[in-house]
């Protein structure tokens, strides 16, 4: 059976979420969705807790993890040419 969480918590205790129960994948793409329009941090994750599903802000990642990829590599990460 997969669980459902009616109610997602910041790590603080601030209600992130109330509302009809979501799996876990449900809540993910929320979060996701949430992280792309800025509305949460960057980094920020879902954590099991018992039967409480809490949202945790993670450390902002680094720019430079999305760097572009440098033009002596293809795509695939192998040398080109």
């Amino acid at each position: 059976m997969t669980n459902a969480f009616s109610q997602i918590r910041h790590a603080d205790g601030r209600a992130y979420y109330q509302g009809t129960p979501l799996s876990l994948a449900e809540a993910q793409i929320m979060l996701n969705d949430d992280i792309l329009r800025g509305h949460v941090r960057v980094g920020a994750y879902l954590q099991v807790d018992g039967k409480r599903l809490v949202l945790v802000n993670g450390p902002a990642l680094r720019q430079s993890v999305n760097r572009p990829i440098p033009p002596a590599l293809s795509p695939r990460g192998d040398q080109r040419g």
